[in-house]
């Protein structure tokens, strides 16, 4: 016999033949029973099936899951839907194929599936119903472990195990009242936003005015600085022209002290070539008196040397006979010798 396995909507289809040699799949937990009694069960096993005396199940140990989504007034008569999932699968086989007929695994896994749907759904309507629409918007983590209490107790009962459970969307059917709730949060978003542009900006203009006194502080420091240096400028300038006018006035007091003392060197000098003058005309003076006295002198020795040649030879000394012989000599001599030296100035 042949048998073959297909998902079709998220549930396992089995189509088995009824009678034959039977393997279970891996995920598959088979029931062999003859006559009424359980003649073989397990995961994955296989054993004949006869006609007539044999009949067995195929039950699928894989997670399955479903959707759900109900819709219920809360204690404050707001309408809300809660829309979500849950994994189960089969724990205990024999439990869950004396609760469901498993003769047609498919039909089984949608009847325990719709099972489960009005297990959850009226659960939650049952917890909404006591709740605020802000707790359930709020506390989905206590509406799924209440969710989970509930169905595992049922799923006790029926063989099976509760993987999770899980909301996917809390939805308020009241699009006005929704937005209504969302107003106040828009508002305090709004408000929190404004008050934090607020303290931003004030904190900016605060910003912005130490900033513009640090930038006058320093623009003062500055200024103080630039004054100072200037101030310190003008003082040396000052103190280098009060130096530079007490060093002209002392090259003009040296310069006067100089020109004071070469007067009187020079007056010195005027008085002494003054008196140097008057001492050469003096001397001048004593030196042509003296010349004149010794050319006068000189002029009458020398007439006289001059006319006694003239003398002698008017007396006609070599043809005078004077009786001595040394005396004629001398004479003689005598004529001789200013004869040359007559001569000799005529010369």
């Amino acid at each position: 016999m042949e048998r073959g396995n297909q998902l079709q909507g998220g549930h396992a289809m089995t189509s088995a033949k009824r009678f034959g040699y039977v393997v279970a799949g891996p995920s598959e937990f088979a029931i062999h029973r003859r006559r009424g009694r359980t003649r073989k069960m397990g995961l994955g096993i296989s054993f004949v099936c006869l006609p007539l005396i044999d009949r067995y199940y195929l039950i699928p140990s894989s997670a399955q899951s479903l959707n759900f989504a109900a819709d219920q007034i809360t204690s404050e008569n707001q309408g809300v839907e809660i829309a979500g999932f849950t994994v189960w699968k089969i724990d205990d086989p024999q439990k869950a194929s004396s609760n469901f007929d498993f003769s047609n695994s498919p039909s089984a896994l949608v009847s325990i599936g719709e099972s489960l749907r009005n297990v959850v759904e009226s659960a939650i309507r049952h917890q909404v119903a006591n709740m605020t629409i802000e707790d359930v918007l709020r506390k989905r983590g206590s509406i799924i472990l209440q969710l989970k209490k509930e169905l595992a107790y049922m799923a006790g009962q029926w063989g099976l195990l509760i993987e999770t459970v899980e909301i996917r969307n809390v939805k308020v059917l009241s699009e006005q009242l929704f937005k209504q709730m969302q107003a106040p949060f828009r508002d305090k978003m709004r408000l929190e936003s404004e008050a934090s542009a607020m303290e931003t900006e004030q904190r900016l203009a605060e910003k912005r005015l130490a900033q513009k006194e640090q930038i006058a502080l320093q623009e003062q420091e500055f200024e103080r600085r630039e004054l100072e240096r200037k101030n310190a400028a003008e003082k040396l300038k000052v103190a280098a022209d009060a130096q530079l006018q007490a060093t002209r006035l002392d090259h003009q007091r040296e310069l006067v002290a100089r020109e004071e003392e070469l007067h009187k060197v020079q007056a010195i000098l005027a008085t002494e070539r003054q008196r140097h003058v008057a001492a050469l005309a003096v001397i001048d003076d004593e030196t042509r008196r003296r010349q004149i006295s010794t050319s006068n002198l000189e002029d009458r020795a020398l007439a006289l040397v001059r006319q006694i040649p003239a003398a002698l030879g008017a007396l006609k000394v070599n043809e005078l006979n004077l009786g001595d012989a040394w005396l004629h000599s001398l004479v003689r001599d005598l004529n001789r010798a200013l004869g040359n030296s007559s001569a000799s100035k005529d010369g």
